[in-house]
């Protein structure tokens, strides 16, 4: 015994995960008939391998089969019965293409301009149909600014809206189009009233302790909330690779949770006063951050993301990274062709997967330990994620490694004493100003690095 950690890769779970995400990806985009043929052979492949385990049959793998089967069978139905509460949603008739009606819906997420457009795009849930309740079904909203800008999720309102199909398959019953203001239904919950107040309170004290562009980048890279980010930063962070950087991330939960264990270790508590102190801080950062699926999906991915860090045992973490794959396409199934998904799956298997042998490999030809980490770290999730960013967006960036690099550092502490301020700023704003100011020469070396590897010659190069 050598007292090493084992680092063969547990792949149990891995055939199970990648079925369970065709299934649902096939629910989404496919139609009730196509998905419940699949459904319906897995099925029967799951009752005849049960015969076959019955009879006593010697083949090793069956019961391993039969569970794998089994998954997709539930999988499949359960996105046959999704399809089929879309499908009863008055909005979704074919009828109802291009009429208007009165809808009350609630907001789902934080509304988000357009880009270079007077026009908002927001999330909602449909509540009421010209004043009937209807089954809960996702929509997108396309509204003015005026009044729209300013909902909060959880708020419901109602409007006069022109419906359409939606605009790509994501398991919404519809678009609705609408140039009138919102009527107020119904207030946000006390929740989102707290972390509205916590939001706008930080971008004041970020005005008040930064100057221009730091001052709408830090609420971006601490909570997500771009509203005051400059869209000239914007195409600069777009050119160079660091959107990413400016929605919350399962890189953010890890950052404040491993931060968050170093000081209750410090301060000597036990196992379970940590886990506790640890669950109570991520959904608390939820809740400033918005608890929107993608942000759910963000927290569990950093989780796994972080116990790969600190575990080091890549054989615990790649079942945990499939568990939560299953879990979250089970409660948002639409999460299986969202880019942002696709990234943080793509990105957690390779800092499990292959950044421990990067590193390894790094520090056998005397890079230390430290910089082999980030190397490793950088190289790795950059190179996982840009088929990915290749195939949908057509464009790939030359420099984004290199921007990542560089700035890799100034993250954590960003992202510790920004979130700091943010807590701070209700109690104390002095205290919460002062935070902030502390985060300005990292934020500054953020906002240079991208305002020069931008205008780098072929710094984007788009292939199609």
């Amino acid at each position: 015994m050598t007292g090493r950690e084992p680092t063969r890769l547990d792949l149990r779970l891995v055939p199970a995960a990648v079925g369970s995400w065709l299934v649902t990806m096939l629910g989404v985009i496919g139609s009730i008939p196509v998905t419940g043929a699949a459904a319906g052979t897995a099925s029967l492949c799951t009752m005849l391998l049960i015969v076959a385990l019955i009879r006593r049959s010697r083949m090793m793998l069956l019961p391993i089969l039969i569970g794998l089967s089994g998954t997709l069978a539930g999988f499949g139905w359960a996105m046959v019965l999704r399809q089929h509460h879309i499908a009863s949603n008055p909005l979704s008739d074919e009828g109802a293409q291009g009429s208007k009606a009165t809808v009350t819906v609630r907001i789902s997420d934080d509304p988000k301009i357009v880009a270079r457009t007077d026009r908002v795009v927001v999330a909602v849930s449909v509540v009421r149909v010209r004043g009937s309740a209807v089954p809960k079904a996702g929509a997108t909203v396309l509204a003015p600014i005026d009044g729209w800008l300013e909902l909060i999720p959880g708020q419901q309102v109602s409007a006069v809206f022109t419906v359409s199909e939606p605009r790509r398959p994501d398991l919404t019953v519809a678009t609705l189009t609408t140039s009138s203001a919102p009527k107020v239904v119904r207030g946000p919950p006390a929740y989102q009233r707290w972390a509205d107040a916590v939001r706008a309170q930080f971008r004041q004290v970020s005005s008040q302790a930064l100057g221009e562009p730091e001052s709408g980048l830090l609420p971006g890279l601490v909570l997500g909330d771009t509203s005051a980010l400059s869209d000239d930063l914007k195409d600069n962070f777009r050119t160079c690779g660091l959107t990413h950087l400016t929605a919350v991330s399962g890189a953010n939960f890890a950052i404040i949770i491993g931060a968050l264990l170093l000081v209750v270790r410090w301060l000597g508590a036990g196992p379970r006063p940590a886990v506790a102190l640890t669950a109570i801080a991520i959904v608390v950062f939820v809740i400033l951050v918005r608890p929107s699926p993608s942000v759910v999906r963000a927290a569990v991915m950093g989780g796994v993301g972080l116990s790969a860090l600190l575990i080091r045992r890549r054989s615990q973490a790649m079942p945990a990274l499939c568990a939560a794959i299953m879990t979250l396409l089970m409660i948002w199934p639409a999460f299986a062709v969202q880019p942002g998904f696709i990234l943080s799956v793509t990105a957690t298997a390779g800092l499990i997967v292959i950044a421990p042998v990067v590193a390894e490999w790094l520090r056998n030809h005397r890079v230390p330990g430290g910089v082999a980490e980030l190397l490793a770290v950088a190289v790795v999730a950059q190179a996982v994620t840009t088929p990915t960013v290749l195939m949908i967006s057509g464009q790939i960036s030359t420099v984004a490694i290199v921007a990542n690099l560089v700035i890799a550092l100034v993250i954590a502490p960003i992202t510790v004493l920004g979130t700091c301020a943010s807590v701070a700023a209700l109690v104390c704003p002095p205290v919460a100003v002062l935070l902030a100011r502390f985060t300005g020469p990292e934020l500054w070396w953020m906002v240079w690095v991208a305002e020069k590897l931008s205008r780098i010659p072929f710094a984007t190069l788009t292939l199609w």
